[in-house]
């Protein structure tokens, strides 16, 4: 497991509990830095314009932006107003989902035959109370370490996460972001494996 730092640069450290979520704000020129702690835990990751909080992360109009559904370094992320919200500045793993909708409590029952499970959506709909962010204003997720990919016959292709430990992805703002993070807890198929871990998000002014 990856200690907390002790990086004089580090503003604040959010450990993000496994199957649970936190939020917090990112001011325009900070860098937030997603690690996965033990390697294997996908982070499902949503923002918000602070200042308006129905300008929010686009999965598809960033697929649209950049002619892919991969990202990489020096890539900015778009909103639904198709303006740059967050720049990808570091990433050691390279492989991350804007496919997937975020798993909610119907994917385990409907899929998988369980009630009450923890599930992203229900995450998200928990810790952003504080700024009235309802379930039908969250939108679809930025999945951080998750790995899936489209075949060459079009189907969609679920495969193991490849994050070790210590694994991480680094995002600077480009506006003032209100933030939350998932550490996703599906344990029932292949994409996230039978164990969920800890997330941790770094916030640094450089």
């Amino acid at each position: 497991m990856i200690c907390m730092s002790t990086d004089k640069d580090v503003k604040k450290e959010i450990l993000v509990p496994g199957g649970y979520a936190r939020a917090f704000e990112v001011k325009a020129g900070e860098l937030f830095t997603v690690t996965d702690m033990d390697g294997g835990q996908i982070a499902d990751l949503v923002a918000f314009n602070a200042r308006d909080l129905s300008e929010k992360l686009s999965p598809s109009h960033t697929r649209l932006a950049l002619h892919s559904i991969r990202f990489k370094v020096g890539d900015s992320l778009r909103t639904n107003l198709r303006r740059p919200m967050m720049e990808i500045v570091e990433d050691t793993v390279g492989t991350h989902d804007m496919l997937i909708p975020a798993c909610d409590e119907q994917r385990y029952s409907v899929d998988y035959g369980i009630d009450n499970h923890r599930s992203c959506v229900a995450n998200f709909e928990e810790v952003l109370v504080p700024w009235r962010i309802e379930r039908s204003g969250i939108p679809d997720p930025l999945n951080i370490f998750e790995n899936a990919s489209i075949d060459s016959n079009g189907a969609l292709v679920h495969l193991p996460v490849v994050s070790s430990a210590g694994d991480n992805i680094t995002f600077r703002a480009l506006m003032d972001l209100v933030c939350a993070v998932s550490a996703c807890p599906m344990d029932l198929n292949i994409t996230g494996g039978d164990r969920i871990t800890d997330i941790l998000v770094t916030i640094r002014d450089r």
